[in-house]
């Protein structure tokens, strides 16, 4: 027929994609909490997409069920080391509360080292299950967040500055982690070995550690948005020593070689 025409490819129903948002919490969580985030993996019913997870000096509080109908389990994923690799099915709902580095410890008791590198019931760490109910029962993302917002700022255990100094944080952040444990401890008015005891303790790990975690992450960004870079440049540039220790360093964080980003399913 005359009035038809186009291919067969641009008239077949296109898969659905994922969804993925972002949310900022209230101004007065914004110093505990880095963000709320939603996942809603697309594909057929009991399809699976594995995926990285690297670190990135954060614990995240963990929602997860099949169906609107369905209760959520409920996990806290604490400060990671080393990436673990996650089967995220498909029509599964995913809701996560993002806390910022030595954020967690303002609501909860549970010290940060107790958690790392471990995937922990949430029925370990509180011994409530209201939030939980409350979530489940909740008809949309926007109402889950505002039940999640209250329920974060009634177990505020003390809005003021956390036992990590904020100035010791920023500047990590601001020198891409490659300053050194001497130059932090004397910034914060400490012993290197007891800003080591209060690294651990509220963010999970030692103030070394962290920087590590946040030089990779400058170089994992680096290759991530630059067109097939010069691994040696990206190296001296995120701080390394030299291209040996940038890919010793990128294989304990990443699980694998610079090189092997390209060909991640995720990149």
């Amino acid at each position: 027929m005359s009035g038809m025409s186009g291919s067969r490819e641009t008239s077949q129903v296109q898969p659905e994609p994922s969804r993925f948002g972002r949310y900022r919490p209230g101004l007065h969580l914004s110093p505990f909490v880095r963000n709320y985030w939603t996942l809603a993996p697309a594909g057929e019913p009991g399809a699976c997409r594995r995926q990285r997870v690297v670190p990135d000096g954060c614990i995240d509080l963990l929602f997860a069920r099949h169906g609107p109908t369905e209760d959520f389990r409920v996990f806290v994923v604490g400060t990671m080391t080393r990436p673990i690799f996650v089967d995220l099915a498909a029509q599964m709902e995913y809701l996560g509360i993002r806390f910022a580095p030595g954020g967690f410890g303002h609501f909860f008791r549970t010290p940060a080292h107790e958690l790392t590198d471990r995937t922990v019931p949430w029925e370990n760490v509180s011994a409530s299950s209201a939030l939980v109910e409350q979530v489940a029962n909740a008809p949309e993302v926007g109402a889950r967040l505002a039940i999640i917002e209250a329920s974060l700022s009634q177990n505020l255990r003390s809005a003021g500055p956390g036992p990590v100094p904020a100035p010791v944080l920023r500047a990590i952040s601001a020198a891409r982690g490659v300053v050194s444990v001497t130059q932090l401890a004397r910034r914060a008015g400490w012993s290197p070995r007891h800003l080591h005891r209060v690294f651990r303790e509220w963010v999970g790990v030692g103030p070394k550690t962290f920087c590590g975690i946040m030089r990779f992450k400058t170089a994992l960004r680096t290759l991530r948005h630059g067109p097939s870079p010069n691994l040696l440049r990206v190296a001296l540039e995120a701080g390394y020593y030299d291209q040996s220790h940038f890919i010793h360093e990128f294989n304990r964080f990443y699980g694998s070689s610079p090189s092997t980003v390209f060909q991640d399913p995720a990149f």
